[in-house]
């Protein structure tokens, strides 16, 4: 059995704060995948609440599988629905990206801009 070279293993970085429009803004990069969903879960469980809306970067991320897409929806579902219409917007422009993102049906529920500061302007609060 050989061992797996750290060049095989996924990257993946989170992070999260302040960003445009009073909006808190959790910034996603690399793969996101089911081995990642519990710490995007965690960081997108800590935004809700912290300001007018959540905007989910995915603009560095190269990859997202079902797990990812069940996070941000999971997300959606977890806020307050008094405090605004739409709190949960996502910045994405890998075509990649895009395609899952509208495939999956997420488009249809959260808004989805090529940025993060136009996602924090689709934020109603």
């Amino acid at each position: 059995m050989s061992a797996t070279s750290s060049a095989d293993i996924p990257q993946f970085e989170i992070s999260s704060g302040a960003g445009p429009d009073d909006a808190y803004v959790v910034r996603v990069a690399g793969e996101v995948d089911m081995s990642h969903e519990e710490e995007l879960r965690a960081e997108l469980r800590k935004a809700v609440g912290q300001s007018k809306g959540i905007v989910v970067d995915l603009t560095e991320c190269e990859f997202i599988d079902s797990s990812a897409v069940r996070a941000l929806l999971l997300s959606r579902e977890e806020q307050d629905p008094e405090q605004g219409s739409e709190r949960l917007a996502v910045a994405a422009s890998s075509q990649q990206i895009l395609r899952i993102l509208s495939v999956m049906g997420v488009d249809r529920v959260i808004p989805i801009r090529a940025t993060v500061e136009e996602a924090a302007g689709a934020l109603t609060g």
